[in-house]
């Protein structure tokens, strides 16, 4: 009687997370592999940490409770980070020019980066569920994803780049201009919310 409930509520969930981890996992390296200037953006932003804390942020969004939040966030992003480095290892990009491809062993950053993801992405995932709270108590985490794509995209746009890595400058830029733009956007909303209920109140 009970199966169908808890299928819905629990292996559906986990296999659709797995699924999107494994993918964004696979994103960055295939991008990689050409060097089209369009590829080569999507490689850079889906190797870097503020869209896996968007992934884990959006399966806390999706989750109906806290611990399904945390635990299913966690276990994405030591997914994707698991297929992200066997991928690199078992087909490594060709860099321009290069006659041959060099077998490359599955980095040790697998382990550091898989405990880290089983770490952050707990949290992440419980800014996603909270940012579902109808009230200003959500703003915060609301806001957790955008600031960590523009504090990132800025060091990397200061410190990765230089004037000649046109596709860096371009992708971080970007980058920088949408995570204030929604920020913004944010902060509109929940000033206009309180707004809302002064209006809603008079008319009643």
């Amino acid at each position: 009687m009970h199966h169908p409930l808890r299928l819905r509520t629990y292996a559906l969930p986990t296999a659709a997370t797995l699924g999107t981890g494994a993918l964004l996992g696979l994103l960055g390296p295939l991008a990689a592999k050409s060097d089209h200037p369009v590829l080569a953006a999507l490689s850079l932003t889906f190797s870097v940490g503020w869209s896996w804390a968007a992934y884990a942020f959006l399966v806390g969004c999706l989750c109906r409770t806290k611990t399904l939040s945390a635990l299913l966030a966690s276990v994405g992003l030591a997914t994707g980070v698991a297929i992200y480095y066997v991928f690199k290892a078992l087909s490594p990009a060709v860099l321009p020019g290069a006659t041959d491809v060099t077998v490359v062993s599955i980095s040790p950053g697998i382990l550091f980066w898989s405990v880290a993801a089983l770490v952050l992405g707990a949290p992440m995932g419980l800014a996603g569920h909270f940012a579902r709270r109808p009230d200003l108590l959500a703003l915060p985490f609301r806001l957790a994803v955008p600031a960590i794509a523009y504090y990132e995209a800025t060091m990397r746009f200061e410190v990765e780049t230089d004037p000649w890595d046109t596709v860096g400058i371009v992708t971080w830029t970007v980058v920088r201009i949408a995570s204030a733009a929604v920020a913004l956007a944010l902060v509109g909303r929940a000033g206009w919310s309180l707004l809302r209920p002064s209006g809603g109140s008079s008319r009643a």
